[in-house]
């Protein structure tokens, strides 16, 4: 993207925070990370959405399984979100190029339609018999993959807005560690109810958590509500974007390949974790909570850092380094003989996550253009989603036959494999940035946004 050439009214770059000056003029009259309204609103919003996921997702495969879900349906529970997910973005991407109102596109997709489908959760076993409930979760959970994944592209362009170029790395940073912290507290929270109201076989436990879910979800919605959008040209007005133009990124492509193989490979024996821990270590609703506990207050402490680390040494150095440790952790697994065993893997897992997750996240914001930000993230999350529908398919199988454990070895060759896609030096032409395999470092870059 083209630098803005407005300065200071002395001429020189804008100064912010100790940081590289920026010659952007949105950060002129900001102080602080959540310097304007839209910027607390969607910062809280973060917060709400964190808890209630801390239920929807990390305790439904329990849920599955008190509803009587086997080892396969539980593949399915992963495969129904890929498949959705992937269904959803191109047409996603394709409304978030043409819209007037992504804020609109975004509240009645993944906070509209999405919050219902927690509501449908909850009541499926009062219409039903538990296994047809497990199927009719199946189905809906697929649901609130498809309309979270349409008002993606959205959601991801009007953050570009609302957040300035040199504050994006440090706000998201920020946003993640709180919905981090959010999900320390929570995860362990949702767990003892569950246990002191029934115990992790007693459904209604699940479908009061799940309602307080909704609740929850419900006032997020209300704070991204009040993000201001800014008026918006119409679509024949704007700058299209290019597919082709993001086919020729070839430092675009080399990440994508690596983010579909690290993916795949992890949603091989993913989805079978929580099931191995309940079933065959005996672990209980407290201490998967427990577990959760540290898995996300590991998260916080990796968020924590990771912030700074990816303002002083950039966001593909962070990506490498989390994914070092990558490969290590269903090794872990594999060794585990009792609940309490599976505390290192959670420990080492959520902090190299959080930092992967804040480096790929921040990666999609640097390598696209401003005008193709809606193809760039669709197409990246589609590479995720892909993978957890190909992931599962290929672990469903490989449990089928050889075993979980199998599935584990299998996964952590695959990440193996995956760092070395993602860091291999790239030769050749493309784009005029740094590669994935020599980043500049984030204290060296020009004003003008980060480059790769």
């Amino acid at each position: 993207m083209r630098p803005v050439r407005s300065a200071s009214r002395s001429g020189r770059p804008w100064p912010f925070r100790n940081r590289q000056p920026t010659n952007d003029p949105r950060t002129s009259f900001q102080a602080h990370v959540l310097g304007t309204r839209s910027q607390r609103a969607f910062f809280i919003d973060g917060l709400f959405a964190s808890a209630s996921d801390v239920v929807v997702v990390s305790f439904l495969t329990v849920y599955a399984i008190a509803l009587g879900a086997s080892n396969t349906e539980i593949g399915w529970l992963a495969i129904a979100n890929g498949l959705a997910g992937v269904a959803a973005l191109s047409p996603g991407a394709w409304i978030a190029e043409r819209t007037r109102s992504r804020k609109l596109v975004v509240l009645l997709s993944s906070g509209g339609i999405g919050r219902l489908t927690i509501l449908l959760m909850a009541a499926a076993p009062l219409a039903m018999r538990h296994h047809e409930a497990v199927i009719a979760v199946i189905v809906v959970t697929g649901v609130r993959w498809f309309v979270g994944s349409l008002g993606h592209p959205s959601w991801v362009s009007l953050l570009s807005d609302i957040v300035p170029l040199d504050l994006r790395q440090l706000y998201v940073s920020r946003r993640m560690l709180g919905i981090a912290a959010v999900a320390a507290i929570g995860a362990p929270l949702t767990g003892f109810f569950i246990r002191f109201t029934g115990g992790v076989d007693h459904v209604p436990s699940f479908q009061w958590a799940l309602l307080i879910a909704f609740g929850l979800g419900m006032v997020s919605t209300y704070f991204y509500s009040r993000i201001e959008e800014a008026p918006r040209l119409p679509h024949e007005a704007r700058r299209g974007g290019s597919t082709r133009a993001l086919l020729g990124d070839r430092g675009f492509m080399q990440y994508l390949g690596g983010t579909l193989l690290l993916h795949t490979t992890t949603m091989i024996a993913g989805p079978f974790f929580v099931a191995y821990l309940v079933r065959d270590l005996g672990a209980n609703a407290a201490q998967v909570g427990i577990l959760a506990t540290v898995d996300a207050v590991s998260a916080v402490i990796g968020q924590y850092f990771a912030g700074g680390l990816a303002v002083r040494f950039g966001s593909p150095r962070l990506l490498h380094g989390s994914m070092l440790l990558l490969p290590l952790l269903p090794l872990l697994w594999f060794f585990s003989t009792d609940p309490w065993h599976t505390t290192v893997p959670h420990l080492i897992g959520g902090a190299a996550w959080a930092m992967f997750n804040l480096a790929a996240f921040n990666l999609v914001l640097e390598f696209a253009p401003e005008e193709n930000l809606p193809r760039y993230a669709a197409t990246h999350q589609a590479m995720v989603l892909a993978a957890t529908l190909i992931g599962p398919v290929i672990g469903t199988l490989i449990v089928a036959a050889y075993g979980i454990k199998a599935a584990m070895l299998i996964s952590a060759a695959g990440r193996v494999v995956a760092l070395g896609v993602t860091a291999w030096p790239r030769r050749g032409g493309g784009p005029a940035r740094p590669t994935l395999a020599a980043p500049t470092p984030a204290r060296r870059r020009r004003p003008g946004g980060p480059r790769l």
